[in-house]
C-alpha cells in the first residue's frame, strides 16, 4: 500500500473504491473483512435483539388470530430469520466462512422482508403504524445488518416493495397517501443506502491509514535494524580485515588503481615476489609485469566495480627471475579510498606439468600415427609376396603344368595355399584396421540390395562351417530391403562376425544370421549357440589383438581383430555394434545401422 520516494519517504499506491464503498480489489476487501471480524460478529449480536422482537410479535398474531395453520406458517418463518441469526453466530467463527457468514444474514434479511408486509396484511395493520414499522426494519436492515450493500439493498427493495402492494388491504388508504409513503420508503432506502457506503468507505480508510501506519512502522523498524546490522558488520569487517589479510596463506595486494602503488601486501606475496621492507620505499605493480597485462585491467575493474577472473602472467621477482603466476582482481574499499584486491597464485609448476604431458601427449599421437603408417606400409610390402605364393601354391595344387609326383607334394601345396590365404587374411585386416585408425579409410557407399551381401558372407564362410559340422541358417525381411552402405566393408562386418560365430560353436550347433527393421535402426543379427564369454569379457573381445585365451596352446586360432574391424567398419556406417552373451549359451553380436540408410522396400515381384 505504501512505498518509499526521495522527498518525502513514503507515498500511497491509488486505492480503487466500489460504489457500494468496499475495495475494488477483491483480496484488499477480503484482507479487510477477515480483520474485522470480531466486530462484525459483534454487529450480529446487535441484530440478534431485533429479531428477537420480531418471533417476539408473533405473540400479537396468535391472540389476534389463534392457532391457524397460517399463523404457524408465519412463526416458522420468524424463527426461521432467528435461527439464520444464530447459525451465523454459532457456526461461522473463523475468517474462512465469512461467505458463510454472510449467506446466514442475507436469508435472514430476505424472511424478514418477506414476512413483515404480509403481517402487516393478515393482521390489518393502521396503514400508517405499518408504514413506520417498515421504515424501522429498513434502517434496522442498512444500520444493523453487516452484510454486503448490494444484498442489504435488494432485500430492502423487497420489503419496500412489499409494503406499498399490500398498501391497498390496509385501512385509511388512499392515492395520495400512497404516493406520499412510496416516496418515504424510497427515500429512506436512499438514506440508508448513503450511510451505509458513507460507513463502509469512512471503515476502510480507517483501516487503510492502520495499515499504513503498520508497514512504515515495520519498514522504519526494518531500516534500523539493517544499518544498525550493517555499521555493526562494518566495524566487525574492519576489525577483522587486516588480520585475515595478513594471514591470509595465498599472497595478496592492495593497490591503489591510478598511481598502481602496492598499498599494503601480505607476507605470502612479499615472499612470491622476493621483497624484503627497505625503509618506506614504495612498490609499483607495473614494474613486476613487464607484458603490461594487469595494469588495464586493474583500472578497468575500478571503474566498472566488477570482478576480474584469474589470469595466467608472467611476473618478475626482485631477483630477476620469472615465475608464471594467476592473477584475480576485485574491487574493495580501503579507509575511505577506492582500492583494488589483487590475489595471486604461483602456477609455475602447474605450467611445466602442462607442457610436460602437452609434449608426451604429442610424442604418443606421432607414435600412434607412425605405428599405423609402418602397418599400411607393411601390410602392402608383404601382400605382394603372399600373392605369388598363393598363386604358385594354387598352380601346384591344382596341377596345372603336369603332375607333381609323390600325393604329399600336393598336400604341402595345399597346406602352402591354406596358410598364405590366412596370412593374406590376416594382413588385410590389419591394413583395414589401420587406415581406419590413421583416419583414411574411406567408404564409398550407394544403393544394395541386402539380401545378395548376406548371402555372399554366408557362401563365403560355408565350407569352413561345413568341414567344423555346423549349419548356417539365414532370416531375412521379405519384402527384401535396399540399403545405402558400403557393400564391400558391410559383407566384411558380416563375414567376420559369421567366422567369429562358426569358429567358437560346437559341432553339430547352428550359427543365425537375422535382420529386421527397428524404430530407429536396421539390426543385423548373427546368433550362435556356442563357448559364449562372460560379460566382463566383451570389452576385451572388442580391443585389437586382444584373445580371451591367451595362452600360447589355445583351441581357437586367430588373431583377436575380426570383432575390433567389424566394430570400426560398423561405426565409419554411423551405427553401433553391440553383443550379448553368456558362457555355455552363445553369444550374439547386433550391427544396428541408421534408419537412414535403409533406401526403400523392394516389392517382391518386381526383386
Amino acid at each position: 500500500m505504501i512505498r518509499p520516494t526521495a522527498a518525502t519517504g513514503v507515498t500511497r499506491d491509488p486505492v480503487f473504491f466500489r460504489w457500494t464503498g468496499e475495495f475494488a480489489d477483491a483480496a484488499l476487501e477480503e484482507k479487510f473483512l477477515r480483520a474485522n471480524l470480531n466486530d462484525l460478529r459483534a454487529r450480529v449480536r446487535a441484530t440478534l435483539y431485533g429479531c428477537y422482537v420480531f418471533v417476539i410479535w408473533g405473540a400479537f398474531d396468535l391472540v389476534t388470530h389463534g392457532p391457524t395453520p397460517l399463523f404457524f406458517l408465519v412463526m416458522t418463518g420468524r424463527l426461521a430469520a432467528l435461527l439464520l441469526l444464530v447459525a451465523a453466530l454459532k457456526l461461522f467463527r473463523r475468517p474462512g466462512q465469512l461467505n458463510g457468514l454472510f449467506v446466514a444474514l442475507t436469508l435472514s434479511q430476505f424472511l424478514v422482508a418477506t414476512i413483515a408486509p404480509f403481517s402487516l396484511w393478515w393482521d390489518s395493520t393502521d396503514y400508517s403504524t405499518g408504514i413506520m414499522s417498515i421504515v424501522v426494519v429498513l434502517f434496522a436492515f442498512y444500520v444493523g445488518v453487516p452484510t454486503k450493500l448490494s444484498r442489504n439493498l435488494a432485500a430492502s427493495l423487497v420489503l419496500t416493495f412489499g409494503a406499498i402492494l399490500v398498501a391497498p388491504a390496509l385501512g385509511n388508504y388512499d392515492p395520495a397517501t400512497l404516493l406520499q409513503n412510496a416516496l418515504l420508503l424510497i427515500a429512506a432506502n436512499a438514506i440508508g443506502v448513503q450511510i451505509v457506503r458513507a460507513n463502509n468507505r469512512l471503515r476502510r480508510e480507517a483501516y487503510l491509514t492502520m495499515r499504513q501506519q503498520d508497514e512504515l512502522n515495520e519498514q522504519l523498524t526494518h531500516e534500523i535494524d539493517v544499518r544498525r546490522e550493517a555499521e555493526q558488520a562494518m566495524r566487525a569487517s574492519e576489525e577483522s580485515f587486516e588480520s585475515l589479510f595478513f594471514n591470509a596463506p595465498q599472497p595478496l595486494a592492495l593497490v591503489d588503481p591510478r598511481s598502481l602503488e602496492v598499498i599494503q601486501a601480505n607476507s605470502a606475496a612479499q615472499a612470491l615476489v622476493g621483497y624484503e621492507r627497505d625503509g618506506d620505499s614504495k612498490l609499483n605493480v607495473s614494474s613486476f609485469f613487464p607484458n603490461g597485462d594487469v595494469v588495464p585491467s586493474l583500472r578497468m575493474v575500478a571503474e566498472s566495480g566488477g570482478r576480474g577472473a584469474g589470469k595466467e602472467v608472467e611476473l618478475i621477482r626482485f631477483d630477476g627471475t620469472r615465475i608464471w603466476v594467476a592473477v584475480s582482481v576485485a574491487p574493495v574499499g580501503f579507509k575511505g579510498r577506492r582500492s583494488v584486491l589483487v590475489g595471486l597464485q604461483d602456477v609455475t609448476e602447474k605450467r611445466r606439468q602442462l607442457d610436460t604431458l602437452r609434449q608426451a601427449r604429442d610424442m604418443a599421437n606421432e607414435a600412434s600415427r607412425s605405428k599405423s603408417e609402418f602397418l599400411a606400409n607393411m601390410s602392402h610390402e608383404l601382400r605382394t609376396p603372399l600373392n605369388a605364393i598363393i598363386g604358385f601354391s594354387e598352380a601346384l595344387q591344382n596341377e596345372l603344368f603336369g603332375p607333381v609326383g609323390s600325393p604329399r607334394y600336393r598336400e604341402y601345396a595345399e597346406d602352402i595355399h591354406d596358410s598364405g590365404v590366412h596370412l593374406l587374411t590376416l594382413i588385410n585386416d590389419i591394413l583395414d584396421l589401420s587406415k581406419i585408425e590413421a583416419g583414411h579409410f574411406k567408404l564409398h557407399e550407394d544403393e544394395a540390395d541386402l539380401n545378395p551381401i548376406v548371402s555372399s558372407a554366408l557362401r563365403l564362410v560355408r565350407h569352413r562351417a561345413e568341414k567344423a559340422d555346423i549349419t548356417l541358417n539365414c532370416v531375412l525381411p521379405d519384402p527384401p530391403l535396399t540399403v545405402v552402405v558400403d557393400e564391400r566393408a558391410l559383407k566384411q562386418v558380416l563375414i567376420n562376425l559369421i567366422a567369429n560365430a562358426v569358429k567358437f560353436s560346437h559341432a553339430g550347433s547352428s550359427v543365425t544370421v537375422s535382420a529386421g527393421l527397428r524404430s530407429d535402426s536396421l539390426r543385423i543379427s548373427v546368433a550362435d549357440r556356442g563357448i559364449g564369454m562372460e560379460a566382463d569379457d566383451i570389452p576385451r573381445a572388442l580391443a585389437p589383438f586382444s584373445q580371451l585365451d591367451g595362452t600360447l596352446s589355445r583351441s581357437h586360432e586367430g588373431t583377436g581383430l575380426g570383432l575390433p574391424l567389424a566394430k570400426h567398419l560398423t561405426e565409419l556406417h554411423g551405427g553401433t555394434l553391440s553383443i550379448e552373451s553368456a558362457p555355455d549359451v552363445g553369444t550374439t553380436v547386433h550391427v544396428d545401422l541408421p534408419i537412414e540408410c535403409v533406401a526403400h522396400r523392394l516389392d517382391r515381384d518386381t526383386a
